[in-house]
């Protein structure tokens, strides 16, 4: 929790760059998204607990990486959410103006804004293939442990 709220905090700072990246940039990054979504939903669709014979070790495992799946499923939605949003409303939301006063004016693009989540999913998909990779070595090593 404590990396999603540190990660969360510079992406809006990475927001706070005056920058237009391109819409082929948001499309390349979303399809990534996409790939690694499907693939990683694949991984947890096939987990197998048939070789576990602890019920609670098994239990576990199946929370955990229910845990997983929930976390690649909220990405997901979340990012497609913002992606689909910035694609319908990209010229009407050009920027957001979070402090405008005669000293200071500080501002979101509403594109970078979007990248900057973009990134981030990728980032948290990524994390999550490394907890399953954990996990399957965590059984591996415990059905040796039983056996």
């Amino acid at each position: 929790m404590k990396k999603t709220i540190i990660a969360a905090v510079i992406c809006m700072l990475f927001a706070l760059v005056p920058i237009q990246p391109t819409e082929t940039t948001f499309n390349i990054l979303y399809g990534i998204i996409g790939v690694l979504f499907s693939v990683g939903m694949s991984l947890i669709i096939a987990f197998n607990s048939s070789n576990i014979v602890n019920p609670y070790l098994k239990k576990q495992l199946r929370e955990n990486m229910h845990k997983v799946r929930n976390n690649f499923l909220f990405i997901f939605f979340f990012c497609s959410l913002y992606y689909i949003g910035f694609s319908l409303l990209k010229e009407e939301w050009k920027q957001i103006d979070i402090v405008k006063n005669e000293n200071i004016h500080i501002y979101c693009t509403w594109a970078m804004s979007v990248l900057s989540i973009l990134v981030y999913s990728v980032i948290a998909i990524i994390s999550n293939y490394i907890q399953i990779q954990q996990f399957y070595e965590d059984i591996e090593d415990k059905i040796h442990k039983e056996a």
